[in-house]
């Protein structure tokens, strides 16, 4: 994993500046208390700051670690908090990136077994919950047009986008299959050109 871990600095580093553990722990922690609607959905807003605004860490590397997280077992953002933190900061980079990630998600879900789930047969708080549905899949279809941008750039990445979603919805495979096919055919047919900064 030691392949993983970045200087965190300016220097050498493509111009990207260096990372705080302060402010790492401040993003994660602010993210995960204002999105709704999951891993897919803190993604982006994760990549708005930690390239575009704080320029911490290269496309590339965001992708990577993307694909990483998401090929491993457990939550995504929790797997992906963790190796972008590693990446930042070592391994007091993970840790924090993480407890800053699961922090909110812990107190929230926390205070709606306490409370809220007193009050889930209540009309109102069910009408709540339907209004909801559907402004989380919005939020997660813009996620997946966020990331695929940088992605779709090469032509072969949007062949096999299209095979493998083909073979998740009409065929039925299961998504450790599609992951391990993903992983084989960049290995065995790898691209001429990695996936560059927007």
């Amino acid at each position: 994993m030691d392949n993983l871990q970045g200087n965190g600095g300016a220097a050498g580093n493509g111009g990207l500046n260096e990372a705080r553990l302060a402010d790492m722990l401040l993003l994660f922690l602010k993210i995960g208390a204002i999105t709704i609607g999951g891993g897919y959905v803190m993604i982006p807003l994760i990549r708005e700051v930690i390239i575009d605004k704080k320029r911490w860490i290269t496309e590339r590397d965001f992708v990577d670690n993307l694909a990483i997280a998401q090929s491993i077992p457990g939550p995504i953002v929790v797997n992906f908090s963790l190796l972008t933190g590693y990446r930042l900061r070592g391994l007091k980079g993970g840790l924090l990136s993480l407890l800053g990630t699961v922090t909110p998600s812990f107190l929230i879900i926390l205070g709606i077994a306490i409370f809220l789930w007193r009050f889930k047969d209540i009309h109102l708080v069910q009408a709540a919950f339907l209004g909801i549905r559907p402004v989380v899949v919005a939020l997660i279809a813009s996620a997946a047009y966020k990331l695929g941008k940088p992605v779709f750039r090469l032509k072969r990445a949007l062949v096999l986008f299209i095979l493998f979603l083909a073979g998740l919805i009409i065929l039925g495979v299961h998504p450790i299959a599609v992951v391990v096919a993903g992983a084989a055919l960049g290995v065995l047919w790898p691209p001429k050109s990695g996936v560059e900064k927007g």
